[in-house]
């Protein structure tokens, strides 16, 4: 606390003497005898408020028994320029009528003020001033003479970072797309040999099929696989049916490689002969399995029964047996059977794809050529946000129902500072897509960052219920409303951000602050500032001085803050200070 200088006082004293009578003149004369002080002694924002208690001590024989004081703290800047009047407090003398406080004159007396008041950027350089009001009898609003209390704001606790995972809605695209076509070529009962007039393979449905798997391969796309699978039906000997399936293979293998010749022949596939194909034959002998997904999927009124009958067999030979004799009973059973005689051609190729470099070019050169999942992939393929927010946007344009562009150019445009524009992709995307947690996650970031607070609660909340974790989120709120521990909890695992050194630092622990600061990789300006901070905390002018000095250095506007910050206050007339915001 400082006071005025009296010298000045005293002119202002014997104006008011002749005024005010010997009663004011008397209280007057013994003013500089009341002391007043402020606590904290610095005024410091907290979750937005600003606290202030002003305690005052009245001497014996000081107040008048009639008069009134009436004190008004005023917040002005430091330009003398008034922020902000706080709530009065009215002291009176023992026989003065009214409301207030009374001071006995014969002991003197003392008061308690608190005040709460809400924290504005403008008050950051400020200082705290009374200048009491006294009255007596006719005499009115006669000012006892102005006195400094505090200085003001320490306003660290608004140093919230935007440091909070954006979310991105994924692309969906494919940087391989696997596509397989397959075809069956069927056999006889226990036979091997390939009958192009059996039924199965006259079947129309059956011979398009097979065409289309060649038609597929002749796209000359790339090939990862050609697989040439054989199988029996379960109702054979085990070992005859192994045998079959192995035959079927090759019988299967001959025809497809019969087939791949005309291809060669007819110039219609890009090799030159048919071993360029790497074909693989498996034999896969009895397929019980698909046996049994069949009946199953039947609408046979004896599945059951049936089923049960095979399972209660003792033996492989007996299941054989048992289900043989089914094909005589049950003509469905036989049909079940009939499509298990195969040998399976399965063609995989890769679909044919554009390169990350011509994607990358047509997304800011001629985006309409790209589809929408290529367009957001285009997107990750760059670190510059501009380039990213261009592409967004582009997409936004060319398919305008798609939630997950207007979701991701909202994400670029905060990730840029343009927050209005963010706001309305982002009410886009939550308009096509209500209720999708990134959405809902990325509004309540932006309106933290407006500070709507309980929007911002309200958003994550949401969030959280479909699936987001928002802890990190809900611990910067808890900063946002002074609960530091609070904070750090919600924090918890999370180490080397900013935010959670501040958290450290508000709520008393710089050293923490200053450990946590240490890894956070890489720095930034606002790292270096809050570094310094802590390093004025804990007394540590080296640790302050050398990264106020980073700060500036990383970014120049950091040089006038520091100037005025009152962390920094008892330092503002040290040489080293002036050298290291010059």
């Amino acid at each position: 606390m400082r006071i005025v200088n009296f010298k000045v006082f005293t002119a202002v004293i014997l104006a008011v003497v002749m005024l005010s009578g010997c009663g004011l003149s008397k209280m007057i004369k013994k003013y500089p005898t009341v002391k007043f002080k402020a606590t904290p002694e610095v005024l410091e924002s907290t979750g937005g408020r600003i606290t202030v208690q002003i305690d005052g001590t009245f001497p014996a024989k000081y107040f008048h028994k009639k008069a009134k004081l009436e004190i008004v703290p005023v917040l002005t800047n430091m330009q003398g320029v008034e922020l902000t009047k706080l709530k009065s407090i009215t002291l009176k003398g023992e026989k003065a009528v009214g409301d207030g406080q009374t001071i006995n004159y014969k002991t003197g007396g003392t008061f308690t003020y608190t005040d709460v008041f809400d924290y504005n950027p403008n008050m950051n350089a400020s200082e705290l001033f009374i200048n009491p009001s006294a009255s007596l009898k006719k005499k009115t609003d006669v000012k006892l003479g102005q006195i400094k209390l505090a200085d003001g704001v320490v306003y660290t606790s608004e140093r919230v970072v935007r440091d909070e995972d954006l979310q991105v809605a994924d692309h969906g695209y494919e940087l391989e797309t696997l596509i397989t076509h397959s075809g069956n070529l069927y056999f006889e009962y226990n036979k091997s040999n390939l009958n192009t007039n059996l039924a199965l393979n006259k079947d129309k449905a059956n011979a398009d099929t097979l065409a289309a798997v060649l038609a597929f391969l002749q796209k000359n796309w790339k090939v990862k696989s050609i697989d040439i699978n054989a199988w029996a039906s379960p109702e054979g000997e085990l070992t005859l049916n192994q045998k079959l399936s192995d035959e079927r293979g090759k019988v299967g293998n001959t025809w497809f490689i019969d087939q791949v010749k005309k291809m060669i022949k007819a110039k219609t596939l890009n090799i030159t002969k048919p071993e360029e194909l790497a074909v693989t034959v498996a034999a896969k002998g009895e397929d019980f399995d698909g046996f049994m997904k069949a009946l199953q999927a039947s609408n046979m009124p004896q599945k059951e029964t049936i089923t049960n009958v095979i399972k209660s067999q003792e033996n492989k030979a007996a299941r054989e047996k048992a289900m043989k004799d089914m094909t005589v009973i049950y003509t469905e059973v036989e049909t079940m059977l009939s499509v298990l005689r195969r040998s399976e051609i399965k063609i995989v190729c890769y679909l044919p794809k554009k390169s990350k470099e011509e994607i990358m070019q047509l997304s800011t050169s001629a985006p309409e050529k790209l589809d929408n999942k290529e367009l957001l992939y285009a997107a990750t393929l760059t670190d510059n946000m501009e380039t990213k927010y261009t592409i967004y946007k582009s997409a936004t344009t060319i398919y305008p129902q798609e939630w997950k562009n207007f979701c991701n150019a909202g994400y670029a445009a905060m990730s840029l500072g343009k927050l209005d524009e963010a706001a309305t992709y982002l009410d886009k995307a939550n308009t096509l897509k209500a209720s999708e947690p990134k959405v809902l996650y990325n509004i309540g970031v932006l309106n933290f960052w407006n500070k709507k607070n309980e929007t911002a609660d309200s958003y994550f909340n949401q969030a959280k219920a479909g699936g987001i974790d928002v802890s990190y989120n809900m611990g910067l709120l808890k900063i946002r409303k002074g609960d530091y521990t609070a904070a750090l909890n919600a924090f918890g695992a999370k180490k080397c951000k900013n935010n959670i050194a501040l958290a450290q630092l508000l709520s008393g622990n710089a050293s923490g602050a200053t450990t946590t600061l240490g890894c956070v990789k890489p720095m930034t300006a606002a790292d270096y500032y809050l570094l310094a901070i802590a390093g004025a905390r804990s007394g540590n002018t080296s640790q302050m001085y050398e990264n106020i000095r980073k700060a500036i250095t990383a970014d120049a506007a950091y040089r006038s803050q520091a100037k005025e910050d009152r962390e920094f206050l008892k330092y503002f007339k040290e040489a080293a200070f002036q050298e290291a915001t010059k």
